[in-house]
């Protein structure tokens, strides 16, 4: 077929493509035009072609009416994207930004990344359910970001975000833990048939009111404490409702080939998808197990079982430091563990499977110090906790003991455990999808507090930046797929991650010569360059670089996406 026939056949379809351009111009007029918005003169990637075609789009309200030759004065608004691409707007299947949307709505490090659709509830933690009585950790929340807590369930949540608005588009997934959290706190044992009811009970209304799945984070309490066959149940009822089940695997290191068997399993019992989120080999000596691990996936597959997985762009975690720990320690949530850590006999018990928990992801060499709650802790922030260990002139196992006392029980840390090689084959494999493992940060304000993972401000653009233009992991149409569709294929959302008619008007308008993450482990709260506008909704609200402070972002529900 020729390319003008392909083109106009393209068109008929209704299907979109994607844009280049230089810095968005916009230009304005006084008198009624057709359309809203005009992208003109863009190199189009439409999210599901394998290449780009130059062609104008134009919105009306909150969608894509047309995608063709269109003149300028037939708009309120045009944007100039010459030498720029036009993609769709980039969903996080992983995104953990949960409380954050309430604190600051413009959601600023995200929709600087071209994010304009957040999925959260990732790793068995949601907003919902939750008591009047507060968990030590809502306890926690309340305390340093201010966030009251007046809502129980998943529609009492949304409706307060839909009352503050948000600049990107909100789904989320049931977090498992919070559920098991919420009827037994963090002991360590199984459910009661009456508690097991509850939770199926709590993650059904969940999934009426619109959650998109479930997810686990079985490296974490009290999610931890749970057996394959009980996350099975409540992934059942998850199943019943079309939803999709995300997990944070029972290990990502030494049991990495068992946890990711587990996973599978538990899909192919409970007959719904599977998510395996921010897959890695963590520790040098589990890099030779990703084959494996993809071998595993494309089994699974070829029996029927919808497998996908996500990754960030970058070789360190974010994690909690309790989880080196053994699991008998955090029996009984972090009060609990704090006061194990005292006692002297029972600390001297956890050394060693923490210490081969340790050497599984590399050493205390490589694990940073990322945030702390106690003022009199605020000087070790930055600082590797061997490092600390050694300015304190102690042992590093005895030193990160008494660190986690006087932290309450956790402590964030960043670990550089995952090789560049791995990450690389994990980004390029075709069943696996971007997300940032990150929340919706800005450089002022609450959220501007402690030294976070770059990925918070820089997973998108350095994927584009560092291995699709620099390293050629990938063509560019691939990767923006990856971005994309991909993921609003896995949510099932209807009308987004792909440019065409009539589909919402989320779109990226990007430099391909210039994006690139600026943040760093060092200094990670800088903002991404060569995004030049993000439109969300058919609003404007990344306009040459600077948010416009426009909260046109919806909640999504799995019923009405």
């Amino acid at each position: 077929m020729r390319r003008r026939d392909f083109i106009k056949s393209t068109f008929k379809a209704g299907i979109s493509l994607s844009l280049i351009g230089e810095l968005p111009s916009l230009r304005l007029f006084p008198t009624p035009h057709r359309f809203d918005i005009i992208i003109r003169n863009g190199q189009v990637l439409d999210g599901i072609s394998d290449s780009s075609f130059k062609v104008d789009l134009g919105i009306i309200g909150d969608r894509i009416e047309v995608l063709g030759k269109l003149e300028p004065d037939s708009a309120k608004v045009v944007i100039d994207a010459t030498d720029k691409i036009v993609a769709p707007g980039f969903i996080d299947i992983h995104s953990h930004t949960d409380f954050e949307l309430l604190i600051n709505p413009k959601a600023e490090s995200k929709i600087r990344q071209g994010v304009t659709t957040e999925l959260s509830g990732n790793c068995g933690s949601s907003t919902f359910p939750h008591k009047q009585t507060l968990t030590q950790y809502e306890k926690t929340i309340k305390k340093t970001l201010g966030i009251d807590f007046s809502w129980t369930d998943l529609k009492g949540y949304h409706a307060l975000m839909e009352k503050r608005g948000t600049a990107v588009n909100h789904a989320t997934l049931i977090g498992q833990g919070t559920v098991r959290q919420h009827i037994m706190g963090s002991e360590r044992r199984a459910p009661t048939p009456d508690e097991m009811k509850e939770m199926r009970e709590l993650v059904a209304e969940a999934m009426e009111q619109g959650a998109f799945g479930i997810s686990t984070g079985l490296e974490y309490t009290p999610d931890r404490f749970s057996s394959t066959e009980e996350v099975i149940e409540l992934c059942r009822i998850t199943s019943k409702y079309g939803g999709f089940y995300a997990t944070h695997t029972r290990s990502e290191d030494t049991q990495l080939l068992e946890a990711v068997g587990e996973a599978i399993h538990i899909a192919q019992a409970a007959e719904l998808p599977l998510q395996i989120s921010h897959l890695k080999a963590a520790g040098k000596r589990n890099y030779y197990k990703i084959p494996m691990v993809f071998d595993l996936i494309e089994r699974a597959r070829d029996r029927g079982l919808e497998v996908t997985a996500d990754r960030y762009p970058y070789t360190a975690f974010a994690t909690s430091l309790s989880i080196m720990f053994p699991i008998w320690a955090l029996d009984g949530g972090q009060e609990k563990f704090m006061e194990r850590l005292k006692y002297r006999d029972l600390r001297t018990k956890m050394k060693e499977d923490t210490l081969i928990k340790v050497r599984g992801n590399n050493s205390w060499e490589s694990m940073l110090i990322q945030s702390v709650i106690s003022k009199e802790n605020k000087h070790l922030v930055g600082k590797y906790i061997l490092e600390a260990a050694e300015n304190a002139q102690q042992d590093p196992y005895e030193f990160a003991c008494d660190l986690l006392i006087s932290e309450g029980g956790d402590l964030s840390v960043i670990g550089f455990g995952m090789g560049e090689e791995n990450t690389s084959l994990i980004l390029k494999h075709p069943l696996v999808m971007l997300g940032s493992d990150g929340v919706a940060l800005a450089t002022y304000g609450k959220l501007s507090e402690g030294i976070p993972h770059p990925r918070n401000y820089g997973a998108f653009p350095r994927f584009l930046g560092k291995y699709v233009r620099e390293e050629k992991l990938l063509p560019l149409p691939e990767a923006i797929k990856k971005m994309t569709s991909m993921p609003a294929k896995k949510l099932g959302l209807k009308k987004r991650g792909i440019l065409a008619k009539g589909f919402y008007a989320d779109i990226v308008v990007f430099d391909p010569d210039t994006v690139t993450d600026l943040a760093t482990y060092t200094e990670p709260a800088l903002y991404s360059k060569g995004i030049d506008t993000v439109i969300v909704n058919g609003t404007v609200v990344i306009d040459r670089g600077k948010h416009s402070g426009a909260l046109p972002g919806k909640v999504l529900h799995r019923t009405n996406s």
